[in-house]
This record gives structure tokens, sequence and C-alpha cells, in this order.
């Protein structure tokens, strides 16, 4: 696959799968937005609780069939079918668990309306197993637009549905119903959108869990990282309210940076995949990626975190004062979580599985450790501090296994870094100075975002000029630029 060739296709790659994901949280935060202020706090922390049980669950038995189509360079039937079959399995196996476990997670947060929410989510991901494996074969074939079409039809009925019940109930039971209408949703427009129809079939189960049992551990330990604070969190606080806060702050903090993250890395598994070249070349691919999702994210993480005084206020109400210390801290955290994400799919496509999830679990083991430390002086603010260095002990441990097992030098990742790190923290300290200058919540985010945008920009064509205009992110974004001024000025 030639550069060109290979660069389109990351950028449409990258630009659907933003789109979907995008797409599904602008949803999901128009539902927070109108639902905050239906449901209290405490509401949230009972569907909070019972969530993360069933991703721990989840993750536990994630087996990674998807991701071991994606990294096989040719498919039969008898790949596809186990792969569908091996996901029906681990279904039926999470939601049965989940039901079992019910009354235990009721004891562990004190909560008995959580067991009646597990057993509605666990018959759920029975059905959700068996979603059409076809999905990941559009994706295999580069076609993300058939993941965004169900994506965001099954996130628009879920909201519907959720407003819609949560003015009928007024309680916790409207975020279950939309959750369970969302995923029976998306599983039948699977088939409606893809034509292929898988059968039962076990014969490739062990090769596909041959290639996939490390990533199932990394799977485990990257959820743990993710949502073991709020596992903790749920027996350090007194009630479910001021679980939902907590919880709910950490998802809008993380917000934007573990969509945008993810959603640009969607396409580089199946693009290096591809790639015949030397490793050198595939090297020089995912600095570049790296520069691009950071230049994106960096710049989003930190300015939420700059603006989540007046961010909290906007979107969830007087209710939610309290959540704006951990949306500013989890914006932080998100940011370090997702900078070394390409270089973890470089892991992955060179067989380092095991590493990988060695390296999952050497983050976890920081965020444990530095958890047992601050966590009885600063109670729940302990927490995020713990989330932020564990996360950056995980970017360093994944730095020095690609510099050893893929000769991905630190020089060389630090050339694709420098310009988005150093211009989001200027952008930071000048968003927060900016903002001072208004009263009211709009006032506050018009100007900070007018402020960090244009500085942002300009800080990123400048040391773009500087290093002297690198293929990248910048040139690509130029290009498309003069193409669409180019198309207008002929029309």
């Amino acid at each position: 696959m030639s550069g060109a060739s290979g660069k389109h296709i990351l950028l449409r790659g990258a630009a659907w799968t933003v789109a979907m994901r995008w797409g599904v949280k602008m949803l999901g935060l128009i539902n927070t937005l109108v639902m905050a202020r239906i449901l209290m706090p405490s509401e949230y922390g009972v569907v909070a609780m019972a969530s993360i049980v069933a991703g721990i669950i989840e993750s536990l038995l994630d087996f990674g069939a998807g991701t071991a189509l994606l990294r096989k360079s040719k498919l039969d039937a008898g790949d596809i079918d186990s792969a569908w079959t091996l996901r029906v399995l681990q279904g039926i196996a999470v939601g049965l668990l989940l039901i079992l476990l019910s009354p235990a997670a009721s004891l562990y947060f004190s909560e008995p309306r959580v067991a009646p929410v597990l057993w509605t989510l666990g018959a759920c991901v029975m059905v959700n197993g068996t979603t059409n494996i076809g999905l990941i074969l559009a994706q295999k074939n580069f076609d993300f637009s058939i993941d965004f079409k169900v994506s965001i039809t099954a996130a628009v009925v879920r909201v519907l549905v959720t407003i819609a019940a949560g003015l009928a109930l007024g309680d916790y039971r409207a975020l279950v119903i939309g959750i369970a209408v969302g995923l029976l949703t998306s599983t039948v427009l699977s088939y409606v959108m893809h034509p292929y129809r898988p059968r039962w079939n076990t014969k490739n189960i062990a090769e596909i869990w041959a290639v996939t049992k490390w990533l199932m551990l990394s799977n485990t330990g990257r959820y743990l990282m993710r949502r073991g604070d709020e596992l903790i969190a749920g027996r350090l606080v007194n009630s479910a309210g001021e679980f939902g806060v907590y919880s709910v702050g950490a998802d809008l903090g993380q917000l934007p940076t573990s969509e945008v993250g993810p959603a640009m890395q969607r396409a580089v598994l199946p693009l290096l995949s591809s790639m015949s070249g030397s490793a050198k070349e595939v090297n020089s691919v995912v600095v570049k990626v790296v520069n691009a999702v950071n230049t994106v994210t960096l710049p989003l993480g930190l300015g939420l975190a700059a603006l989540s005084v007046p961010f909290t206020a906007l979107v969830l109400g007087p209710n939610w004062a309290e959540a704006q210390f951990y949306i500013a801290g989890f914006a932080a955290v998100g940011v370090l979580q997702t900078m070394p994400g390409p270089i973890n799919t470089l892991l992955v496509l060179r067989g380092y599985t095991k590493q990988h999830s060695m390296t999952v679990w050497f983050e976890f083991g920081a965020l444990v450790l530095t958890a047992l430390a601050l966590v009885p002086i600063f109670s729940l603010a302990g927490l995020v501090w713990a989330r932020a260095i564990g996360a950056a002990v995980g970017f360093l441990r994944v730095a020095v296994f690609a510099r050893g097992l893929c000769e991905l030098s630190l020089r060389t990742l630090w050339g694709g870094l420098w310009r988005p790190v150093l211009g989001s923290l200027q952008m930071y300290i000048l968003v927060r100075w900016a903002s001072t200058f208004a009263q009211s919540a709009i006032a506050q985010l018009a100007i900070g975002v007018t402020v960090g945008v244009v500085f942002y920009v300009g800080w990123c064509l400048l040391a773009w000029r500087l290093v002297g205009r690198p293929d990248g992110l910048e040139s690509m974004a130029l290009t498309w630029l003069a193409q669409k001024v180019g198309r207008r000025r002929s029309g």
C-alpha cells in the first residue's frame, strides 16, 4: 500500500469513526443535559454502580474475537463464524454472571436497587452478544460508514426512549430502559445494515484464543485502570448521590479524549496490518498518528479542564456544582491515557500482546499503590491524582517497550509530541486567564473557546512551519482547505 493511499484510508477511516463516536457522545451529552434536570445525582449513582460491575465482568470475558479478525491478513468463513460464535458464548457467560453476582454487588455498594439493574443488563448483554460479525468485516474492508449508521441510529433511539421514560417515571429506571433499548436496537440494526449471516462454528476458536488470550488480560487491566477508581469510590462514599457526582464528573471529564482519541486510532490497526513496508516505515506512520491524535486530543482535554467551572454550571445545573473538580481532574487524566494509544496498537500489530498486557497491569498497579497512599489523606480527590499518576507511569512503560521491541526511539516519539504538548499547556494557561473577564457561564465558555481555538491553531501552524512543514495533520488540513476553496472558486 502506498503512503498516499494509506494516508487517505487513515484519514477517511478516522473521519467516520470520529463522527460516529462524537455523534454518539453528543447525543449522550444532550441526554445528560436533559436528564440531569429530571433526575437527582442519586438516581445516576445507582445505574453507575451497576455499570461498573457489568464493565468489569465484560472485560474479564472479552475474548477479543473482533481484534483477531482485524489482525489476520486473510480470512475464511471458518474464521469469521468462529469469531461470531465466540462472541455469542461470551455474551451468555457475561449475562449469567451479572445475574448471579447481583446480590453480592448490592451488598458491596449497600444499595439494593443495583440488583434489578444488573438483571436487566445481564439479559441485554446476552442478546447483544449475537450482534452481526459483519460489522467487523466492514472495518476490515475500511468501510466505517456502516458502524456509523448503526451506532448513531441506536443512540438516537436510546436518547428518545430515556427522556420519555424519565418524564414518565422520574427515577433511575428511565436510564436502565434507555440502555436496554439502545443495546437491542444496535443488535437488530447490525443485521439490517450488513448482508453477512454468521453460522455456529467452533472450529477455529482455539486459534483465536491463542492470538487474543493476552489481549483479554490487558482488556481487564485497562478497564480496571479506567473504572477501578469508581469501584473504590463506591465504598468510600456515604450515598448514591455522592457517587453519582463522582461518576458523572469522571465521564464528562474524559469525554473529549476518550472518544476522539480511540476514534482516530480505530483505523490504524487495519491500515498497519495491510502495510508491507519495513519496520522503519511502519514506525514513521505510527509517529505521525501519535502527532495527529495528540494534536486534537490534548487541546480538547486541557481546554475542558480550564473551563470546567462554567461547563459544569451550563451542562449539569446547580445540583451538580461539586462535579466541576472531577471534570477538570479527569480531563487531564484522559489526556495522559490517550497519548500512548497508537504505540499500544503497534505492540499488538507486532505480536507483543503479552508486553501490551504487562503495560496495562503495570499502570493499574501504579494506580492501586498511589491510591493507597493518597486516598486516606484526600479521599475521592486522591483517586483522581492516583489515576493521573498511574496513566503517566503507563505511558512511560509502553514507550520503553516500543523502544526495545519495535525500535521506536524515545527521541523520535518526542518529535511527534512536543508541538501539541507545549501548545496545549500554553493554551490552558491563556484560557484560564481569559475566561476570568466574564461573569456568566455562557460568556466564560464563549471567550475561553474562542481564545483557545485561535491561539492553538496559530501555534500549530507556526510550529509546523518552524520544523520544516513535515507531512502530517497540518498538511492534510491545509490541503483539504485549499481543495474546498478551489472548488468554490471554480463553482
